[in-house]
């Protein structure tokens, strides 16, 4: 197959991880909508999920591995697991802290803002594409946060922060993907 032009594998396996945790920020926005809605929503995200990471995947196992899984890779890098590391030790801290505050509905808004800054320093350490992933996610949770003060309630936390995380998630894996489908027809 010529994978020429065609996006590397760490690419396609960042639009798997995207796609999987899309689906999953769905399925949290989602607990914030009663009724049929929910469904819906949990339906369509696990579904948008489940195709953007299964077809990703495939296409992973298919594409060039030059600079991306080995050693070029910036999942091999110091600069990704430090990133990541903290990312994880300031989602975990910041959601017992905000749940012994009795905030518990900002969890999701806290969740997505940390995600944010760690896409900010991905942009910053590896591409300036996940700098605009970062901002929108750091967006998604300023809104979800606003809509809660505002009145909405924690059900608008949930939506908003979820379906926002969700949709931008989403689309970047999905648009990688569909680069990948587009570079394999040429």
């Amino acid at each position: 197959m010529d994978t020429e032009g065609s996006p590397h594998r760490g690419a396609l396996i960042g639009a798997a991880i995207s796609g999987a945790f899309g689906g999953l920020w769905a399925v949290w926005g989602a607990s914030g909508v009663r009724g049929a809605g929910h469904w819906v929503l949990v339906a369509l995200g696990v579904v948008l999920g489940v195709a953007v990471a299964g077809v990703a995947v495939v296409l992973a196992l298919r594409a060039r591995t030059d600079g991306a899984g080995g050693d070029g890779s910036m999942f091999a890098s110091r600069s990704y697991r430090v990133v990541v590391a903290a990312e994880v030790v300031a989602i975990v801290v910041g959601n017992v802290l905000l749940g012994r505050a009795g905030l518990g509905a900002y969890v999701i808004a806290w969740t997505a803002f940390v995600v944010g800054v760690h896409f900010l320093a991905f942009g910053r350490a590896f591409d300036r594409v996940f700098a605009a992933i970062g901002a929108l996610m750091i967006a998604g949770a300023a809104l979800g946060v606003l809509f809660g003060v505002v009145g909405g309630g924690d059900d608008a936390v949930l939506v908003v922060t979820g379906l926002v995380s969700a949709v931008v998630l989403l689309g970047a894996g999905a648009w990688t993907v569909l680069g990948a489908l587009r570079a394999r027809e040429h």
